[in-house]
């Protein structure tokens, strides 16, 4: 295949929100369906990244998948510890998290709130995290995520099928090389949306 007509596919396949961007996107892989693009942030040694994938399950299922707190550590990329910190209405829950790093990186936790937002033909619904990370007390042993700024966004599609968009940007904080934090930058994205549709393919309803 030529490289017009692979452009072509990638125009008529990626969602709108992947591939509607700005020239600082960098594409970096498209692996099992999920495609992720990375870019520079002005005054931060680490990227953002965001990645799509198309998922065959209905956005219900996938909404109330995602809402649940304590399934967060089965889909989200080496998350080990999660819980509810707060619940402040049906728009709007406190979360707090706990990642763990290869060594000898320490394992870092963060707190961050999470907003809801539906589109009013019901047909998307959104979420945005922004981190607290004075909310709660630290913790020995943790490295606390100064900064959080993510993006989740479920569409329903045609067929039962949901598209799944993930962007952030993160300042893991303490004593980590942007070298291994710019790696993970497609990891993560990669196996959290992946684990998420593996997740919800095996989930009845």
């Amino acid at each position: 295949m030529n490289k017009s007509w692979l452009i072509f596919l990638l125009i008529i396949i990626l969602p709108a929100e992947l591939y509607a961007q700005d020239s600082t996107w960098r594409f970096a892989q498209n692996q099992d369906g999920i495609a992720v693009y990375t870019r520079k942030v002005e005054g931060s040694p680490f990227v953002e990244y965001k990645a799509a994938a198309a998922v065959d399950a209905p956005l219900q299922k996938l909404i109330s998948l995602f809402e649940d707190e304590e399934q967060i550590p089965a889909w989200y990329y080496q998350c080990v510890e999660s819980r509810l910190v707060k619940n402040e209405g049906p728009k709007q829950k406190i979360i707090y998290l706990v990642l763990h790093f290869p060594w000898p990186v320490a394992p870092r936790d963060i707190v961050f709130r999470r907003s809801k937002s539906e589109d009013p033909s019901g047909g998307r619904v959104s979420y945005t995290l922004t981190a607290l990370p004075e909310n709660i007390p630290r913790v020995k042993g943790l490295v606390r995520v100064p900064a959080i700024r993510s993006v989740w966004s479920f569409k329903s599609l045609t067929q039962g099928r949901t598209e799944i968009f993930f962007q952030q940007h993160v300042d893991p904080g303490g004593s980590i090389p942007a070298s291994l934090v710019n790696a993970l930058a497609v990891d993560t994205p990669y196996y959290s949306l992946k684990n998420l549709r593996k997740l919800a393919a095996g989930k009845g309803g």
